[in-house]
């Protein structure tokens, strides 16, 4: 099977990233992949890469300047739905997979042209292909009968001109109605509701976790683990890990607020991301390793963490849980998005009672009372990635799901 895989990065961000994971078990089962990408890393892959967009009109996308950001969008969507049906018409491929657009500020038109060539599954990272801007409504529904001006989060990323919302969310209704087989993949059962509920009414929707290559991120010793790292601590180690630590939809303020209700100290606070967290509190040791995208020493950092917190409110199935769960080390976190398929009592973490910091800190105190007391779920993570996030068996999903197309 000759499979194009649609994504605005190669494989930088957490859906880049998924999307590559994929890529690469789909190949080690014999398939083709041409990831069409808008911005190419430079780097040696198990697949074949190809740019949609030039460095020029990348440039063009993010100058300012006395072009309207509508004019912008509507040249590079003109531009780049051109370069991918002459694309398509050359490769030949026997399916599309789109994963994440908005990164390269890319249109719904793209996944049009996808699905007049070949049967089209879009992976969804997040909410963006039902809403008219936002990744994550948090509170908000309105995309459910129609997003508009009054959107509440206009600037956050992925950010737009409220007076261009109410358009951008027709033109997705109008997709999915002139294109009935648009197949969504969501990673999450909570996504795959909220889906559901939204524009993808009607269309099939079906559930696959992301997976891992679990050759790779491994239980190791934690001890070794810490010194390798340099981290020299008697007491326990907490990891807190996100690309951008600081961010709303990560959880910043809530983690750094939990992180003075946390009664059970001494402890260290392993952090991993972009950002700086202000933590000042007596019996805390702040390590931070900053933002890392080499795999062994994300693999060291998850095995010397006695628990990885994950603060965010909203999310979908967060790469670094399941990454954790893989190393073998268990998560505490809130029951929202997917980390409610992940995170299970007593056998890979524990999850606060609500969405406050106060919960969050006791279900970290709890854990560590636990572990304290010889509770040791390293091994049912370990069972619980092989059996539900392995890459292979996510790769054999979607073959079987692209063969049934």
């Amino acid at each position: 099977m000759r499979i194009v895989m649609l994504s605005d990065l190669e494989s930088s961000g957490g859906a880049a990233i998924a999307a590559g994971r994929l890529a690469e078990a789909l190949v080690v089962l014999g398939t083709e992949v041409i990831r069409v990408v808008g911005q190419p890393d430079g780097r040696s892959h198990p697949w074949k890469t190809e740019a949609l967009m030039t460095p020029r009109e990348r440039l063009l996308l993010n100058a300012t300047g006395k072009i309207s950001a509508r004019l912008k969008m509507q040249a590079v969507h003109r531009v780049t739905s051109d370069r991918l049906r002459a694309l398509l018409a050359r490769v030949q491929p026997d399916a599309t997979n789109v994963h994440n657009l908005h990164a390269a500020g890319w249109g719904v038109e793209l996944v049009a042209v996808c699905a007049r060539h070949a049967p089209t599954v879009w992976t969804l990272h997040d909410m963006w292909s039902f809403t008219g801007r936002c990744a994550y409504s948090y509170d908000c529904r309105k995309f459910i009968s129609g997003c508009d001006a009054s959107c509440p989060t206009p600037t956050e990323y992925p950010s737009l001109d409220p007076a261009l919302i109410t358009r951008a969310w027709r033109l997705r209704r109008r997709l999915f109605a002139q294109h009935a087989d648009l197949v969504a993949v969501c990673p999450s059962e909570w996504l795959a509701q909220e889906a559901r509920a939204g524009l993808w009414a009607g269309h099939p929707v079906q559930v696959i976790p992301n997976g891992l290559p679990l050759d790779r991120f491994v239980p190791l010793s934690r001890e070794l683990a810490r010194a390798a790292l340099g981290i020299d601590s008697s007491g326990p180690v907490l990891l807190a890990a996100a690309q951008a630590l600081t961010m709303r939809r990560k959880g910043g303020d809530t983690l750094v607020e939990a992180i003075d209700h946390i009664r059970s100290r001494p402890f260290t606070l392993l952090t991993l991301g972009h950002g700086h967290l202000p933590v000042d509190s007596e019996g805390i040791r702040l390590f931070s390793l900053g933002h890392i995208d080499h795999e062994r020493t994300m693999v060291l950092a998850y095995n010397a963490a006695d628990l990885l917190i994950h603060a965010a409110p909203v999310d979908n199935l967060p790469n670094v849980v399941v990454e954790a769960i893989a190393c073998g080390t268990p998560c505490a976190g809130f029951a929202v998005g997917g980390m409610s398929d992940m995170v299970r009592g007593g056998i890979t973490g524990w999850l606060a009672q609500d969405v406050s910091a106060t919960s969050l800190a006791g279900a970290v105190d709890g854990a560590l009372a636990g572990i304290q007391q010889g509770v040791d779920l390293r091994s049912s993570c370990r069972a619980v990635a092989e059996e539900e996030y392995d890459a292979q068996l996510q790769a054999r999903r979607y073959l079987a799901l692209l063969g049934s197309l």
